[in-house]
């Protein structure tokens, strides 16, 4: 939780300087908090995050060019870019390296899954982030379209960057769960009679001895 908490503040300082000033100010500072971001994680964990520095070289180049052209243009592709990139690696990773992301990430909370299951649940997120992808198509450049105040769309563009995939992002956590849950209760199944054995088989003797004499008597 703390870990997504700094993955997400340069959006927020990015959020809180479009509502200051302007979105290049809003661009520039979300460049230099990335930036602070990148260096802040090697600091802390002795090493960069390889994630962070992809997407902020893709940041680089299409703030950069919002930036030094005055278009937002560049800056809203770069949703569209991001989120379908994070979608082509899910499914390069279950269909071309059949090691499914998804499956790293259960493992780190101990669970281990059939393949079939962990395949459903990757290709959920994989066609989550296309369809954040092709929508923020639609609210970047159709929403203007259908506008006549400008301003009022780039704000309600700007805040579908911020807040669009963190509040969607619940439609892929339930069906994640609804895929998981059956397997989950076998699971708990298998840990019950693993218990239950266990104790059978660290059952003091004496104890049933004297049982079974009391019984007789």
């Amino acid at each position: 939780m703390k870990e997504q908490l700094f993955d997400f503040f340069p959006t927020l300082l990015f959020l809180i300087a479009f509502k200051c000033y302007d979105l290049y100010i809003a661009t520039e500072v979300l460049i230099v908090a990335s930036l602070i971001q990148i260096f802040s994680y090697r600091l802390l964990r002795g090493k960069f995050k390889k994630l962070h520095i992809v997407f902020f070289l893709i940041l680089l180049f299409f703030g950069g060019l919002t930036i030094v052209l005055k278009d937002p243009i560049y800056l809203k592709w770069k949703v569209t870019i991001t989120n379908t990139i994070f979608g082509l690696v899910l499914l390069i990773s279950q269909y071309v390296y059949k090691k499914p992301l998804v499956n790293f990430a259960l493992k780190q909370l101990n669970i281990d899954l059939p393949p079939k299951t962990i395949n459903k649940a990757n290709l959920v997120w994989a066609l989550f982030f296309f369809f954040i992808a092709i929508l923020n198509l639609f609210v970047a450049f159709g929403l203007p379209e259908i506008m006549q105040d400008q301003e009022k769309a780039l704000d309600y563009w700007v805040y579908f960057k911020v807040w669009g995939g963190v509040i969607l992002s619940i439609i892929p956590i339930i069906l994640t769960l609804i895929i998981l849950s059956p397997e989950l209760d076998k699971l708990d199944l298998k840990n019950i009679k693993k218990d239950q054995a266990n104790n059978q088989d660290h059952k003091d003797p004496k104890a049933d001895q004297d049982q079974k004499m009391d019984l007789n008597l």
